[in-house]
């Protein structure tokens, strides 16, 4: 039995294949993943991650947003705000949010946001501080420094920066605001993830799969699932030379405390 207690707090629990479900759960549980935070796309999203949560109401926790690598209309933003406030009682996070990045043609990633963009985030900002709901954002090399000026103009207290990529010094101003930064099963074998968390404090890390994107490395075409996240553990304790039991309860404690969960 394993004793060591992890979250895997960014996962896209309704993209997994259905039919494996009790399967994935079961190898989660074997490798000491006690709680997953599901992360909404779209409306239609958010309601799936209700049905699953009923499914399984002590192992899922959920969160609704509209992810930005998408076509999205002004409807949809209104409908997934809606859906926000009707189970603010269910629902720990607004995610995942942001800004696009990867879906702009080459020439446009290295642009400022546009207006559009700016105002969907800011919608969604605004409704986790009224409700005083925790951010889980996409928001991706340069754009992390846009959505920190906009974390910090509308007031929000608790928030995680999911796979983050971003310059060192803007890593550097993201935790020196409170802010969460969650790492990947990329940190098991990709440089660029590896210094992240060699220069981010372990008391500002989350650990995540995004599940079922597929990694490198040993997940080299394979989709991702909840059970990898010990294997992000063990590289962080790897690169931040301290036990994994340390890994398991620092990350434990700081995602209790950012979406309002207990982890038995």
């Amino acid at each position: 039995m394993n004793t060591i207690r992890l979250v895997d707090t960014h996962c896209h629990w309704d993209r997994l294949p259905p039919e494996q479900m009790e399967e994935i759960v079961r190898r989660a549980k074997r490798s000491g993943v006690t709680k997953v935070l599901a992360m909404a796309t779209d409306a239609e999203s958010c309601l799936r991650l209700l049905q699953w949560k009923q499914r399984y109401p002590d192992f899922l926790e959920i969160a609704f947003g509209l992810h930005p690598e998408q076509e999205w209309q002004w409807n949809e933003v209104d409908l997934v705000i809606q859906l926000i406030r009707e189970h603010r009682h269910v629902i720990r996070a607004v995610g995942e949010v942001g800004l696009p990045y990867y879906s702009l043609p080459e020439s446009m990633r290295l642009q400022n946001p546009n207006q559009e963009e700016i105002a969907m985030l800011e919608r969604f900002l605004r409704v986790a501080v009224e409700l005083d709901l925790p951010v889980s954002l996409h928001a991706v090399h340069h754009r992390a420094e846009v959505v920190l000026r906009l974390l910090r103009r509308e007031g929000v207290r608790k928030a995680v920066f999911h796979w983050l990529k971003a310059p060192e010094r803007v890593v550097g101003e993201i935790v020196g605001a409170g802010y969460g930064i969650s790492v990947t099963p990329d940190v098991c074998h990709r440089e660029r993830d590896r210094r992240l968390v060699e220069n981010v404090p372990l008391s500002s890390l989350l650990l995540e799969t995004d599940a079922p994107w597929s990694y490198g490395g040993a997940w080299l075409g394979q989709p991702s699932e909840p059970a990898a996240v010990q294997r992000v553990a063990e590289a962080v304790s790897q690169l931040k030379g301290v036990s994994l039991a340390r890994v398991a309860t620092e990350t434990t404690i700081h995602a209790e405390r950012l979406f309002g969960i207990r982890v038995e």
